[in-house]
């Protein structure tokens, strides 16, 4: 199976469902964390092939979650994109800084979103 998995990690368990639902029609395999705990839990058990990572959530938040990614040896080579709704020029600086390889600003159009997927892991 050449199927490429996306783990979406985010608080919000409605964006989680709607993300993993439209990257499904369009070919991609999801799995899904509510927290950076369970998402570092997931990466080190499925290795996706990308990871969605919100910023802010509660709990080690979205930046902290992408440091611990990249510090372990099973997930460092996982491309990060975080996406959240904090869009100051430091927010995107440390998202950056903290390993994650692009970042989108929330509200975001999926069809955006999709086009920078597969920019970074290419087409499902």
């Amino acid at each position: 199976m050449g199927e490429k998995t996306i783990l979406i990690v985010d608080d919000h368990g409605a964006l989680r469902y709607i993300l993993s639902f439209d990257l499904q029609k369009k070919g991609f395999k999801t799995v899904t964390a509510g927290s950076g705990e369970k998402g570092i839990e997931i990466a080190q058990k499925e290795r996706p092939d990308l990871i969605l990572l919100d910023a802010m959530m509660p709990g080690i938040d979205g930046f902290e979650t992408c440091r611990r990614l990249k510090k372990d040896d099973s997930t460092k080579d996982i491309p990060v994109l975080m996406v959240t709704a904090k869009s100051q020029r430091e927010d995107v600086l440390e998202g950056l800084q903290s390993g994650a390889v692009s970042y989108m600003v929330k509200p975001f159009k999926f069809e955006e979103l999709f086009s920078k997927i597969v920019e970074i892991i290419g087409e499902p």
